[in-house]
């Protein structure tokens, strides 16, 4: 007779019983578990609301302090999208619906102008007109969602709508997980608006207000701050990305018109960073004074070649956009040699500049 053993101790006598899928208990009561095989699973690409920046059908924060024009830029966004218009880097655009929850700013007094200024299709921009809360409201949401046929849905800020306590890390993950499977599901670009900590010398992924599952239900994540250099600009960079590489910083500028309406203005590429934008500033530093003492003495000699700036400059580490902005202060002269293809564009300093 085969031996069995029951509670460690072994029966010499005792039939030992089959052991079947069906003896083995499941969790939660289930009776047949179900499972998918990865083979059976095809490979899906990434889909850009706004290349490698804001990925469809998942969760994107922006996180900035008060006062940097965080919501401006995403109702410059918004716009961009009910018009299907490029992206601030010429990328495609992908025109849709834009269902906004906003907490902080008036409809009619603030946020209606900046949408017009930025010449939105209203049509396409909607609001929910009772207030809802995350994950309790969720159906709600979608409906609404899909009823507009939203690309694009912002959160502004995501502690306003939360219906948990926002420092709890088990709670935020809890409610952000629903949004997250609605963004896969529906393929909505959703992006979450968040406030930064007082905390200094953190790293910029845990700068932001809240609980760390925040950060962790996203796939990118965007921080704005104001220029080191110049104030009166603002820089968009990227701190995170799990569906690509990092995406190039971009410079963009509010303008204000003398009814106080705010409009977005690009100025192109630049190469501050995350860090650049949370430390402390420091006197007579930063990148703009690099390309300036860098312009100074690639031109103490005479003429330049314009190209030949491009490349020097790429091997310094410094942003040709940042080149070109030292070269705005400087008063670097731009000369062209020549007519047609053939001709070329020399940079040469002032007469009689000091260095700076």
């Amino acid at each position: 007779m085969p031996s069995a053993s029951v509670n460690g101790k072994v029966r010499p006598n005792a039939t030992a019983l089959p052991v079947t899928p069906s003896a083995i208990p499941l969790s939660g009561g289930c009776r047949r578990a179900s499972f998918t095989r990865l083979s059976d699973l095809t490979p899906q690409a990434t889909d850009w609301l706004w290349h490698l920046r804001i990925p469809a059908g998942e969760l994107t924060i922006l996180d900035g302090d008060p006062a940097v024009n965080k919501s401006s830029l995403l109702l410059d966004l918004a716009a961009r999208v009910s018009r299907g218009r490029k992206m601030p880097d010429d990328t495609p655009g992908k025109k849709g619906g834009v269902l906004l929850l906003l907490a902080e700013d008036s409809l009619k007094k603030t946020v209606l102008q900046r949408l017009q200024a930025a010449n939105a299709d209203l049509k396409l921009i909607s609001v929910p007109n009772c207030p809802v809360l995350i994950p309790r409201d969720l159906p709600l949401i979608e409906e609404i969602a899909c009823q507009i046929r939203a690309t694009l849905m912002v959160i502004d800020p995501i502690m306003a709508f939360l219906g948990v306590d926002a420092n709890g890390d088990q709670k935020v993950r809890g409610a952000l997980t629903p949004i997250k499977s609605f963004a896969e599901k529906t393929g909505i670009a959703v992006v979450l608006v968040r406030h930064l900590t007082k905390r200094g010398g953190v790293h910029a992924l845990y700068r932001g207000s809240g609980s760390i599952g925040i950060i962790a239900a996203t796939r990118s994540a965007l921080l704005i701050g104001k220029s080191p250099d110049e104030p009166n600009l603002r820089v968009l960079c990227q701190t995170k990305s799990n569906l690509g590489p990092l995406a190039p910083s971009l410079l963009f500028e509010p303008i204000s018109t003398a009814e106080g309406v705010v409009s977005i203005e690009w100025r192109g590429e630049c190469d501050y960073s995350a860090e650049d934008l949370l430390s402390p500033r420091q006197p007579n530093g930063g990148r703009l004074a690099e390309a300036m003492v860098f312009l100074t003495e690639l031109l103490a000699n005479g003429p330049v070649p314009q190209q030949q700036v491009k490349v020097k400059a790429v091997e310094v580490g410094l942003a040709y956009r940042t080149v070109e902005r030292a070269k705005e202060i400087l008063g670097v002269i731009s000369e062209r040699q020549g007519w047609g293809p053939g001709s070329v564009c020399h940079w040469s300093m002032p007469a009689g500049e000091p260095e700076p």
